[in-house]
């Protein structure tokens, strides 16, 4: 397989992969806990918890009772800064990242840029999905990659890229879920396809052409229902979220900024996009 073929899968070997173990491979990324709890085979599944390994990651429920998944969790001292986010983690499958902090339109956000690259930031989050079923986020497209089109293995690179993964145990690597909203260079609003090369990877455009270059595009969906729409069955935590941009199929350029992600209980008002199909 050429270093381009394998970059179309890389997110899903590469970020999924990572859920597996931290720490040395001795804490499950998927059920945090203290020091001193039961084994994670017997910890209950908390109504209301809401934190990642190593509670400063934690995400608690705002006034509004909202989970707020922050592009960075601080702001550099100056503006545009250079390099990941603080609180993220990069993955680079092909080619170098290019990232920066900056401030647009009164916003903090992360600018991604590739050249003919591939790569993701990710974090870890654990939200349980029967309380916090509603997912709504920013981004701005600043360049499509010319001819991405989800569709089409060869040319499968987009500019903004949203992965929502779902660890199941006891065999995260094989078995975790993906949920993949991206804004496609040709794929019409609504398109869902399963993924070609992964199983276990569905991806939703929610957004698509050159029409809103330059705006800042909100948008908010029902992750429970998009995972048993996809997946057919209930969905389990959420394990880990990641942003990505890549151009490497394409061998052009691609670039967007992303804001915070807001998970929530009740629909708040922002654009809900159709899937009507199943690819």
């Amino acid at each position: 397989m050429s270093p381009t073929r394998r970059s179309a899968v890389g997110l899903w070997v590469g970020i999924v992969g990572v859920l597996l173990l931290a720490g040395g491979g001795g804490i499950l990324l998927a059920t945090p806990r203290q020091k001193g709890d039961a084994p994670a085979a017997a910890a209950p599944v908390a109504s209301s918890v809401v934190a990642a390994v190593g509670g400063p990651k934690g995400l608690y429920p705002d006034a509004a009772g909202r989970l707020r998944v922050r592009i960075a969790d601080r702001e550099p001292a100056r503006l545009p800064s250079d390099g990941v986010p603080p609180g993220w983690t990069l993955q680079e499958f092909v080619g170098h990242a290019a990232i920066e902090l900056v401030r647009s339109d009164g916003r903090l956000a992360a600018r991604l840029h590739s050249e003919r690259a591939s790569f993701a930031i990710h974090r870890d989050v654990v939200v349980e999905l029967r309380e916090f079923p509603y997912l709504s986020w920013t981004w701005k497209v600043i360049r499509l990659p010319a001819g991405g089109d989800v569709r089409e293995a060869a040319r499968d690179d987009q500019a903004a890229q949203l992965y929502v993964i779902f660890p199941r145990w006891p065999s995260p690597r094989t078995a975790s879920d993906v949920i993949g909203y991206v804004w496609d260079s040709r794929a019409p609003a609504g398109t869902r396809i399963k993924h070609p090369r992964a199983d276990n990877v569905r991806v939703v455009v929610v957004e698509s052409g050159p029409a809103r270059l330059g705006e800042w595009r909100t948008y908010e969906r029902n992750v429970a229902a998009d995972y048993t729409a996809l997946f057919g069955r209930q969905p389990p935590r959420v394990g880990k979220v990641a942003v990505m941009v890549d151009s490497n199929d394409t061998r052009g350029e691609a670039e967007a900024l992303f804001g915070d992600l807001i998970f929530a209980r009740t629909p708040q008002g922002r654009t809900e996009i159709p899937t009507p199909v199943l690819r």
